[in-house]
């Protein structure tokens, strides 16, 4: 099994050793690929310092709405905009067992509260300090033009996981979106090609600017720059051909190995035997 997982771009390193907790979590004797990293990132959600499930950022109106995905070789789980869930990953996992592909908002809650999972308050006191901070620098007009006016100051943070073995890949991810974020928003993170993918050079999860992201596909740009490249080169040039003002964070794997690369740091850990 390889796996490696990281915090989100701009998580600082001295996290390491928590996705490291995480990760020996995804290396139990006998998960596959893709139950391993189904159990990392809901381990990475249970963890409050993580912009993931518990630890979700908040909407502006202070609602906490959030996405994640996963997919194996053979299929594709995604949901946005789910609430009141501590673990989207495992709706994801769900959708990834089911007809469909994405399920969004409210098809997506009822779903987890209908298969058994509990409603849950994911509100922490961090995150409503953060909130408040937000709408001071907003002052009284918190319209769209104002998420506009501010994007720059945008901060995210994704948890990812991906993992090879037996020549099987899979990817998943979670988060709980970026602040000055409007209820609705979507970023990269439960869009194949953007956020996650997983081809036959391996499995690529992003992080950073979401936007930015999705108009460059980034996940599927650095699957195929690692089929040109390598795996460690091809994640550099997704990177660097990235614009610096922006955040990237990318984890990697396939046979052979893991890598990770940024343009900030990042909080990340992985086993390879």
């Amino acid at each position: 099994m390889i796996l490696i997982a990281h915090g989100g771009v701009g998580s600082p390193r001295e996290r390491d050793e928590q996705v490291m907790k995480a990760v020996e979590k995804g290396y139990e004797e006998g998960m596959s690929a893709l139950e391993a990293v189904i159990a990392v990132v809901e381990e990475l959600e249970n963890d409050p310092t993580f912009n993931a499930g518990r630890g979700s950022r908040l909407r502006l109106d202070g609602s906490v709405q959030m996405d994640a995905a996963v997919q194996s070789e053979h299929n594709i789980g995604s949901v946005a905009a789910i609430e009141e869930v501590k673990n989207p990953i495992r709706i994801a996992e769900i959708v990834h067992d089911s007809p469909y592909l994405l399920l969004v908002g409210d098809s997506a809650t009822k779903l987890g509260k209908k298969r058994g999972f509990e409603s849950k308050d994911l509100k922490t006191e961090d995150r409503i300090d953060e909130l408040e901070e937000m709408r001071e620098k907003l002052g009284t007009e918190e319209k769209l033009k104002d998420y506009k006016k501010f994007y720059d100051e945008m901060q995210g943070g994704t948890v990812g996981c991906v993992a090879y073995e037996d020549g099987e890949a899979a990817a998943a991810v979670s988060t709980g979106g970026t602040s000055y974020s409007i209820r609705g928003r979507v970023g990269d993170s439960p869009l194949i090609g953007s956020g996650f993918y997983v081809g036959e050079h391996g499995a690529v999860v992003a992080t950073g600017k979401g936007e930015e992201i999705t108009k460059r596909l980034s996940s599927k740009r650095c699957h195929d720059m690692i089929g040109e490249y390598g795996l460690e080169r091809g994640c550099e040039i997704v990177v660097e051909e990235f614009p610096e003002e922006h955040t990237l964070g990318l984890i990697a794997a396939n046979k052979e190995g893991c890598v990770s690369a940024d343009n900030r740091q990042m909080a990340r850990a992985s086993i390879e035997e």
